[in-house]
């Protein structure tokens, strides 16, 4: 093939210019496990964190919701949809600071009242919407997801906050290995990598 170059076995490809780069990708993969730990360590950072990230997730639903209205005959029950979840996602925004409890209140009833508007929007329009009864399985799962929220709030926001951790610590050392693999290769090919 023109223009590849073959390295013990390795062929010039997407990960060719990242071995220049391996020591930029290692400190970025230690600064997540670093984060990661933490996380782990300080769970109200964690939850801290988790209260933004939350509320921006609640936006972008938001966001889509709306978009997609335009998909619709009949649009308002994703316009009201759409504010729910925006209302939302700006009230986790803008206090991050409220307790643990508060944020798996707002978070629980956003998804008990979401849930519940896309089970009714599917049911009155099933007729017109093409494969309803996921919308219906969806609002369902949001139901039953608001409900585990507010019955153990505590809970939910640990559980949360700990997956936030684990989930930053595992990319920091996927990320680390990754970067010694093209050290590796860095070290095996180095006449051959082109400047």
């Amino acid at each position: 093939m023109p223009g590849v170059t073959a390295i013990h076995g390795f062929t010039d490809t997407f990960v060719t210019p990242l071995i220049r780069r391996w020591r930029l990708i290692l400190a970025i993969g230690v600064l997540l496990v670093v984060l990661g730990v933490l996380l782990l360590a300080n769970v109200v950072d964690a939850a801290f964190t988790l209260a933004v990230l939350v509320g921006i997730s609640l936006l972008v639903e938001g966001f889509d919701e709306l978009m997609q209205a335009e998909r619709h005959e009949v649009r308002w029950p994703s316009y009201v949809l759409g504010l729910v979840w925006i209302v939302t996602g700006v009230i986790a925004i803008a206090w991050p600071g409220i307790t643990l409890w508060s944020l798996a209140l707002v978070t629980g009833i956003s998804f008990v009242v979401g849930g519940l508007a896309l089970v009714v929007f599917a049911g009155r329009f099933r007729r017109r919407l093409p494969r309803w009864n996921w919308w219906v399985v969806a609002g369902l799962l949001s139901v039953v997801a608001g409900i585990f929220c507010l019955a153990w709030p505590g809970v939910t926001i640990l559980a949360l906050a700990i997956l936030l951790g684990l989930r930053v610590l595992m990319r920091g050392i996927t990320t680390t290995m990754f970067a010694l693999g093209l050290r590796q290769l860095e070290q095996m090919s180095s006449p051959n990598i082109p400047t």
